[in-house]
């Protein structure tokens, strides 16, 4: 009966969940009582959600909140996508191996914290419905009306063939990008790679931590050789350095968490003020271990089961600066904020306290964020106004490689590296 149900809700869910208003290919809570969404690989809290197409044993974790009393019945499916993250144009029995959608029945109900919540866990893929090619995948976590889309996130399969080498010199091939840019410079190699026209059908990603807003789509090989594919001399792989992550840690509200002015609580939970930060750029870079702006939920006393026991607080944040930036917005970036620059993650100018300020609803925890500055006109985004911009920082660059299958119509995952800047 559960199986002819999913089948049932699976063709009405698939004929039009792009036609939906506002649904796109993006790491994106579509309902304000998700929270905490975290998606990686078993056992792998700080990994890219990237499994191998030829390990499916190989699990992906997703663990999330929903803020309410009654457990929603949740689904769940996965849609294939281009290498720059658009629907693909294959039908979903050429790219899963079973059903097309599954129910979420593991959860949790809060239990002794001040705002209530249900705690769901998946292990995915499952015999029930697997990947049958490798590329970029979109999961999508609606109700039981399939046009209550809760949130959808990005991850990847891979069917590892290509070899990736990098290479991060002391200063960019062009010195007016700035001298403490992170340059990446890459050779490549796959098989068959001299009959792939990969001028063509070739295209890699370069992903810096968890960014979007600067991450590189559709990048081309400078030169073509027999051997290997050279990406070199190219200002896309110039990179801002930035700053290392400022952290928080609200693991124990009793023993005041670091960087915490104060701990209390009214008749919304707890509230945490964090001590105003101040801007880094015009400071000398100190070393300093983060997370690449990730997050970890854990509770600090022992004995206790953070997925349900950690309690939910406003942590309000302030940064001190003297005027408003008529042309300027401020957000905090991270995986604080899913990497999202939007109303969420957006702060407010206080003209009596002198500075930006904004709350947010967390849970307890270990969390990285980074002020960043976006132009309103132009719409990019740095982070150098605020923390500097230093090329001893540490940063992860993801890189995806992808080939085009002209055959079978889909752009091909066929590697993927992190390298570390330093």
């Amino acid at each position: 009966m559960k199986f002819k149900l999913l089948i049932i809700i699976s063709l009405s869910f698939c004929a039009n969940i792009f036609a939906q208003k506002n649904i796109s290919c993006s790491d994106m809570n579509y309902r304000d009582d998700v929270q905490t969404v975290l998606l990686h690989p078993k056992d792998f809290d700080f990994n890219k959600p990237v499994i191998n197409l030829n390990n499916m044993v190989e699990k992906l974790h997703l663990q999330f909140d929903v803020m309410v009393d009654d457990a929603p019945f949740l689904y769940y499916t996965f849609i294939h996508c281009t290498n720059d993250w658009k629907p693909s144009d294959l039908q979903r029995n050429e790219y899963i191996s079973g059903y097309f959608q599954d129910d979420i029945d593991n959860f949790t109900f809060s239990f002794n914290t001040y705002k209530n919540y249900v705690h769901y866990d998946l292990m995915f893929p499952t015999p029930e419905m697997m990947p049958k090619l490798s590329g970029n995948y979109l999961l999508v976590v609606t109700g039981e009306n399939a046009d209550d889309v809760y949130f959808t996130r990005r991850f990847y399969v891979v069917d590892e063939k290509a070899v990736i080498s990098t290479t991060m010199p002391r200063y960019p091939f062009d010195l007016n990008l700035g001298k403490e840019k992170q340059e990446i410079d890459l050779d490549i190699v796959y098989p068959d790679l001299f009959n792939s026209r990969a001028d063509q059908y070739s295209n890699v990603t370069i992903q810096q931590n968890g960014r979007w807003d600067n991450a590189v789509f559709g990048l081309k090989p400078t030169y073509i050789y027999p051997e290997k594919l050279s990406y070199v001399n190219n200002a896309k792989t110039v990179f801002e350095s930035g700053n290392q992550y400022i952290r928080i840690n609200t693991s124990n509200f009793d023993n005041r968490p670091e960087r915490t002015r104060t701990v209390y609580h009214d008749d919304n939970g707890y509230v945490v003020t964090l001590f105003p930060d101040t801007k880094r750029n015009t400071v000398a870079y100190i070393t300093d271990e983060d997370l690449y702006g990730e997050k970890y939920i854990y509770m600090e006393l022992a004995g206790y089961d953070a997925t349900k026991e950690a309690d939910y607080a406003w942590v309000e944040f302030f940064l001190q600066w003297p005027q408003y930036m008529l042309d300027k917005e401020v957000y905090i970036l991270g995986a604080i904020t899913d990497w999202r620059m939007d109303e969420s993650s957006k702060m407010e100018y206080d003209p009596q306290r002198r500075g930006y300020q904004k709350r947010l609803l967390l849970k307890q925890g270990y969390y990285d964020y980074m002020y960043i500055v976006k132009d309103k006109e132009t719409g990019t985004a740095s982070l150098a106004p605020i923390n500097g911009d230093f090329w001893e920082t540490n940063n992860l660059y993801h890189i995806f490689v992808y080939l085009y299958d002209y055959l079978q119509n889909y752009d091909q995952l066929i590697g993927y590296k992190v390298i570390r800047s330093h």
